[in-house]
């Protein structure tokens, strides 16, 4: 392990101070764009989305992360409100995998791959989210995750990042809870 995988590890969940990915979901024959956001080796993460139903509703949506706590943001013509919840994985850490961690997730260790031209590990690991068992396989850089395919209950979705920048400025204000 390198002195900044180190260093990084000390400090939060990616090699990586900070960054911004585009990223598009895949359920069916449906496609969701979104922006995700990090700073300070992803202690604070921001996954913006746009809700957008052309005649019904358009909103902009936002799932911030500190810590063990997360937020919803929902932003209407900039009127925003926020609900608070458990950040359901706060100790998952792909630059850190405890064996209480791995226990816990039922991670695999599926060795290197690549995505996006960037060297990879791939895993699996097991999540529990309104009763239904997910399962999850990743393909993570520098610990930060830039393909996933999650199977939860009959239903399988893919997030895939199509623009990572490294080590950019972030602009604070996306991390702002109402």
């Amino acid at each position: 392990m390198t002195l900044v995988a180190l260093f990084a590890s000390a400090q939060g969940r990616y090699e990586m101070k900070s960054g911004i990915a585009k990223t598009v979901t895949t359920v069916g024959d449906s496609k969701t764009e979104a922006t995700q956001y990090w700073d300070d080796y992803g202690a604070m993460e921001c996954l913006k989305q746009r809700m957008d139903i052309p005649g019904l509703v358009s909103y902009d949506y936002y799932t911030i992360t500190k810590g063990d706590k997360a937020w919803f943001v929902t932003d209407t013509d900039g009127k925003k409100a926020s609900k608070v919840f458990q950040n359901p994985t706060p100790d998952l850490n792909f630059l850190n995998i405890t064996p209480a961690v791995e226990e816990k997730y039922n991670i695999k260790d599926f060795g290197g791959d690549t995505f996006l031209g960037k060297p990879c590990k791939k895993y699996t690991y097991e999540t529990t989210q309104n009763r239904k068992k997910g399962l999850w396989t990743v393909w993570v850089y520098k610990g930060f995750i830039l393909k996933s395919i999650c199977v939860l209950g009959k239903r399988e979705s893919v997030i895939e990042v199509v623009e990572l920048k490294e080590n950019v400025p972030v602009p604070p204000d996306v991390f702002d809870i109402p």
